[in-house]
């Protein structure tokens, strides 16, 4: 097992190359981007994946690798930039081990992070290593700020509320993944879906020209869609959502309302956009509902919950 300085240095030659605006990344005190990459103005935001909360040791092998885990946790603090609808620019990311984790693993951690770098642009530029009692790994993303950020608190009564991707999905792999069945042909894809999650930075870049409001899903479409209602002081009502055919025989076999992990699963990571009605958004969401003046979440089958840390 490597000590701290001899991991940073195996970090920093995974994390070796070229990358846009990056004038000094991984080796020195801090890193420095190029001013110009944030011309526009920055956006950042920061995300951790914790063992236990987030995710678990005896997932490993079970459908699930490390690569996996590093990927979903970087995935979650970028998700954070798409619903700002800005461009990934770097990452810096910590990184805490109990002393039995071994290089092997903090090798894969790393190459998952770098797996999550090359799809979303956001290089890996410096970070810190340490000791905990479980692992953890926490990620500020920077972005570069669109010409118009569209924020939670701008939806509109009236507008049609749109979302990107298949929502309640990823919950359902999780499902799957906790009853042991992750590696079979019906489960499979789920399972996939709650560990790599889909980029939607495109999707969130394209619709800041024109949404309202926007948020991530990450806290299960019912928690994410009242935060957005509640700061913009608006309602929404749902239209008749439903699960796949594939999304509902898995549910069936594991037990477990689809409709239900639709509406309040999370994990999803993608996009709630509000926009008025005539904005066409159908190349990258579907609608699901609208605006309404009066508050509250009409049309759900569930009450409003979602993932809550602290709930």
């Amino acid at each position: 097992m490597s000590g701290e300085f001899d991991r940073v240095a195996r970090l920093r030659a995974i994390f070796a190359g070229a990358h846009r605006g990056v004038i000094l990344g991984i080796g020195d005190d801090a890193a420095i981007l190029a001013g110009d990459v944030l011309a526009t103005g920055a956006v950042l935001s920061t995300d951790a994946a914790i063992e236990d909360v987030h995710f678990r040791r005896a997932w490993i092998g079970q459908g699930v690798t490390w690569r996996d885990v590093a990927y979903r946790a970087a995935a979650a603090a970028l998700s954070d930039l798409a619903a700002m609808g800005a461009e990934p620019r770097a990452m810096l990311t910590s990184w805490a081990f109990p002393r039995d984790v071994g290089d092997d693993v903090v090798d894969e951690i790393a190459r998952g992070f770098r797996d999550a770098a090359d799809v979303y642009g956001a290089p890996v530029i410096g970070g810190n290593l340490a000791r905990a009692r479980e692992i953890g790994l926490t990620t500020t993303v920077i972005g570069a700020a669109p010409a118009r950020a569209p924020r939670r608190d701008g939806a509109q009564a009236g507008d049609v509320l749109w979302a990107t991707g298949a929502l309640g999905e990823a919950a359902l792999g999780l499902a799957a993944l906790e009853a042991g069945i992750a590696r079979e042909p019906d489960a499979a894809a789920f399972v996939s879906r709650f560990v790599r999650p889909p980029s939607r930075i495109d999707a969130g870049r394209a619709a800041a020209q024109s949404a309202h409001a926007m948020i991530d899903v990450s806290d299960g479409l019912l928690q994410d869609l009242g935060h957005l209602c509640d700061a913009s002081g608006v309602g929404a009502r749902l239209d008749a959502l439903a699960p796949t055919r594939e999304a509902d025989a898995l549910a069936r076999r594991l037990g477990v309302d689809a409709r239900a992990l639709l509406e309040s699963g999370g994990d999803d990571y993608e996009l709630l956009i509000t926009a008025a009605p005539g904005v066409d958004l159908s190349r990258i969401a579907h609608p699901i509902g609208e605006i309404t003046r009066e508050p509250g979440i009409v049309g759900a089958t569930t009450a409003r919950t979602g993932f809550d840390h602290f709930g």
